[in-house]
This record gives C-alpha cells, structure tokens and sequence, in this order.
C-alpha cells in the first residue's frame, strides 16, 4: 500500500514542478562573450575534420509537444494508476497482459475523445477523481470538470459470471450528456472460474 502511494507522490510532484525550474539564460551570455581563436586545419587532418563537419550538420530530432498533449498524458497516466489501485496487486498481476493490450489503450482512446469533446478552453479544468471504491464497489474514478463542478465521466468495473463459463471483469463508463444511464464498454477481462477476490487487495 505504501508502494504506490510513494508512485503517486512522485507522480504529483513531477506534475507539479515540471517547467517551474529554468536555468539562468546569463550563463550562456557569458560564454560567448569569452574569445575562442580560430585554429586553420592542416591537410592531414581534413578528412577528420569534413567528418565532424558532417556529423554536427546533422540536426537532433526535437519533439515539440504542447501542453494539451502533456495534460491529456498527464490525464491518462493518472487514470492508469488508479485503475491499478482499484484492480489490487492480486487481480493486476494475473490480467496485468489483458491490461495492457485491451483496457489501456481503450481508456486512452476514450480520455482522448472526451478531451476534445469539452474543447481547447475547458479541458484545462478537467481532473481524475481519486477516490476508487473498495470492496464490491464499481468506481474506479470519475473524469470531473472543476470549473462547473460536475462529473464529465464516470469510468466502472463490474464483476460479471457467467453461468459455466466463469467470471469476467467489464469495463465501462458513463457520461454526463444521458445522465449517466447508458453503459459504454471499454473491455471484457476473463478471470476465470473461481471467485475473484475483493477490489484493492
């Protein structure tokens, strides 16, 4: 338990401080300011020369992403996590491959959607609920808008059994526009024939 609250905590505070540090820009002004010579190359060492030349020509690739992208990130990151959390150490370890290949992909595809659905403006005010409900409890976090202080989404796990064929667990999630009636499948995980056991364990 405190594994994952160390995550957390680290998470936050990398969220939190990320862009706030910048080094002085007075440190590089002060280096060109420095005489550096000139050195004329000898013929010996041309082919040497032509290769550094060649290789400092060549631009580094700069990803530029901009802070929607990395609020979404950041968005979708937490929502993993508290999936986790909610799921336990017992059930993520035995469908931890079904996890990864179905039910994360499908969550970041469906934070993606509801992302551009509120727009470039309110998006800013979109934050995870962290509060998963243990025990037998469905919730696993809501998508809430701080601005207007109303839920966006709601995002579930269900155990389902089904008659001689075994318990399957089915994520979902409900949105605000249908008053949170309609059930919208993200993914079905088959557990298996024994009872699984409780949330958060």
């Amino acid at each position: 338990m405190k594994k994952w609250m160390k995550k957390i905590t680290v998470l936050l505070i990398t969220i939190l401080t990320l862009g706030l540090y910048v080094p002085p820009i007075h440190i590089d002004a002060e280096l060109d300011k420095m005489d550096k010579g000139e050195v004329a190359p000898s013929d010996e060492n041309s082919s040497d020369t032509e290769e550094i030349q060649t290789a400092k020509s060549v631009e580094p690739l700069v990803v530029t992403t901009n802070s929607d992208d990395l609020y979404l990130q950041s968005l979708t990151e937490q929502a993993k996590q508290q999936l986790t959390v909610k799921l336990g150490d017992k059930i993520t370890r035995r469908i931890d491959t079904d996890l990864q290949q179905t039910i994360f992909p499908n969550i970041e595809l469906v934070l993606s959607e509801l992302y551009e659905q509120v727009g470039k403006t309110n998006s800013q005010f979109l934050v995870i609920d962290e509060a998963p409900s243990s025990g037998y409890g469905e919730r696993i976090f809501d998508l809430h808008d701080v601005k207007t202080n109303q839920d966006v989404a709601r995002f579930h796990v269900n155990r389902v059994k089904q008659p001689q064929d075994g318990y399957y667990f089915q994520f979902h999630y409900h949105v605000f526009e249908d008053r949170f009636e309609e059930h919208y499948t993200i993914g079905n995980i088959y557990w298996g024939k024994n009872t699984p056991p409780k949330w958060m364990t």
